[in-house]
């Protein structure tokens, strides 16, 4: 049985089909229809055919020349990595995150495969961590003064993943399609498919000096348009192959073929979708200029921006507003015409969510004693109440310049068994312990940096600069607080210097109930008179037996220092 990918892939495949086969139906209307158009529907299809269009298409020739001209081209560059990043209550944390900056310097040589980059971490200005990336033809290598002269390094058939130019999105616009090709779009995808939906679906609108074209589609007439094209797609080889170019260079490691696309059209007709879809083309001066994609007040924003010749400022953005959340990616090029260009690069994140308090109240909270009801019901223990403040608002902004300047040539060192140390030509064991040499190794260099900083190895900074750690903790922050807190109070509530002994064995009593129904948050061990013992029935019935009602006890707990959970409780006679 065929397992059914998950509606999240689905959805964005849907999405990028939406836009992909608008396109190839835009470029063939365009190309067959070269009268000036007059419809709505005919100017959303001639605007939507210019974001694939080379000459003044929504890229554009000078932009193209320019990536064109880093593939071919030597040059050096240099540039910086800033931070800026706020979220509520955990500013203390940050303080050390956005004061850090990335420095690098680097020389390409395209066309002898050769790249090089002197990389800086700058956790201060005094505390910094310098590297050095080199690739030459087939071998690429990492050196740091912390680990040695000489360079890390593979030998690669291929490429490296991720560390190649963006180039490869430059797919999009040098697909070519022949007249043939473009015919049996046009018959395939337009007009059976695109060109039958009714002229009311699209309309035309007017913001400031531009003036957009709207296709609005209910949920299901877009089901219907999109299994209509995947059907005709399973026997459209050649429009196949093209597309599953397109998902590789835009970094979709996903295949098309006839299984998948039938997975597809059953995930589309799964989907429950009551709102309508907008695509809307805007146009400046004859030319493509803005397109927007919304739905529900979720809306993705494509945005072209042009000063003079020799600035271009491309704005992508993503607004959902069932989340609260926003993001912003700029890209901006100055001096194109030039052999001195600036890039530009800026992402900014924005969260809404709720701070929400905790309030716990202990029914069985001890006397002076120490004393506690034995083995107290879990259901009386504790209640809790929730308070919920206003909506707080976080900022994650990660800033790139990058200054190119080209060059007739530059020089770059070979990698080479003089200068480096090539896995590929180590055995196994040689390899292993190297690795784990150098794991140590950065280790013993983090905890030393951290430590010029005035912090625990574990708190690098870097780690408040991922976007998966800031999503996963601002959304969870007050949260994970809030429930090692509730957590930690079931057992706090027994620590006495002065504990009875049946108190004690309601102790472990709720050690045991805790560890059998709450998951991953378990008290791992009891230390009794200076025995450790595992938590387990056998051992917590032990404990039990060897503990005298009438005898006290020294009762404390010991806590995770990175998840501040309590795992260890230590009971001492006294």
């Amino acid at each position: 049985m065929k397992q059914k990918k998950s509606r999240g892939l689905g959805i964005t495949i849907i999405i990028i089909l939406i836009i992909i086969l608008l396109l190839i139906a835009g470029i063939a209307y365009l190309y067959f229809f070269t009268d000036m158009f007059k419809s709505n529907k005919q100017l959303f299809f001639k605007y939507t055919s210019q974001i694939v269009q080379s000459e003044d298409g929504f890229i554009g020739n000078q932009l193209m020349q320019y990536f064109q001209k880093k593939n071919s081209t030597s040059y050096e560059n240099n540039g910086e990595i800033t931070f800026e990043v706020s979220i509520p209550n955990m500013e203390d944390d940050l303080k050390l995150a956005n004061n850090l900056n990335v420095t690098f310097s680097g020389k390409e040589d395209p066309n002898n495969s050769k790249s090089e980059k002197e990389i800086s971490l700058n956790y201060s200005d005094s505390v910094n961590f310098p590297l050095t990336y080199r690739k030459t033809n087939n071998i690429t290598g990492i050196q740091t003064q912390y680990i040695g002269n000489s360079f890390v390094a593979v030998r690669n058939d291929e490429e490296i993943s991720g560390l190649e130019d963006i180039n490869n999105l430059l797919k999009l616009q040098n697909l070519e399609f022949s007249s043939e090709e473009i015919q049996s779009l046009k018959t395939t995808y337009f007009d059976n498919i695109l060109n039958a939906l009714d002229d009311s679906k699209f309309s035309t609108l007017t913001e400031g000096n531009l003036t957009g074209y709207r296709l609005t589609l209910t949920g299901e007439e877009l089901k219907n348009i999109l299994v209509q094209i995947l059907n005709a797609l399973k026997t459209d080889t050649n429009t196949m192959h093209k597309l599953n170019e397109i998902l590789q260079g835009v970094g979709i490691d996903i295949q098309l073929d006839e299984d998948s696309i039938d997975d597809l059209i059953e995930n589309i007709n799964d989907l429950t979708l009551n709102d309508d879809i907008e695509m809307t083309v805007y146009a400046t001066e004859g030319n493509l200029s803005r397109v927007d994609i919304g739905s529900a007040g979720n809306t993705l924003t494509m945005n072209k921006e042009e000063s003079g010749q020799e600035v271009t400022t491309f704005t992508i953005s993503l607004n959902t507003t069932e989340q609260d959340t926003s993001a912003i990616f700029t890209a901006k090029y100055s001096g194109l015409n030039s052999d001195n260009v600036t890039e530009t690069y800026e992402l900014t994140l924005e969260g809404m969510y709720e701070e929400t308090n905790v309030v716990e109240k202990a029914d069985n909270t001890p006397d002076n004693t120490g004393e506690i009801v034995e083995e107290p019901e879990e259901s009386s223990t504790n209640e809790t109440s929730i308070n919920t403040s206003e909506n707080t608002i976080s900022h994650n902004k990660y800033s790139m310049t990058n200054n190119v300047q080209f060059k007739d040539s530059v020089d770059i060192e070979d990698l080479s068994e003089d200068n480096a140390v090539i896995l590929n030509d180590q055995d196994s064991e040689y390899v292993t312990n190297l690795m784990n040499a150098i794991q140590e190794r950065m280790g013993e260099v983090n905890q030393v940096k951290m430590e010029e900083l005035g912090v625990s190895e574990d708190e690098n900074p870097i780690q408040y600069l991922i976007p998966a750690f800031l999503a996963t903790n601002q959304a969870t922050a007050q949260i994970d607080e809030q429930a090692v807190n509730t957590f930690n109070a079931k057992f706090e509530l027994y620590q006495s210097t002065n504990t009875k002994g049946a108190t004690v064995k309601g102790l472990l009593t709720t050690i045991q109930n805790n560890n059998e129904t709450e998951g991953n948050n378990q008290i791992e061990e009891i230390n009794f008179d200076g025995e450790e013992y595992e938590v387990t029935e056998q051992n917590i019935t032990y404990l039990k037996s060897s503990i005298n009602v009438d005898d006290a006890y020294r009762v404390e707990f010991e806590k995770d220092s990175n998840t501040g959970l309590i795992y260890r409780a230590v009971i001492n006679k006294r």
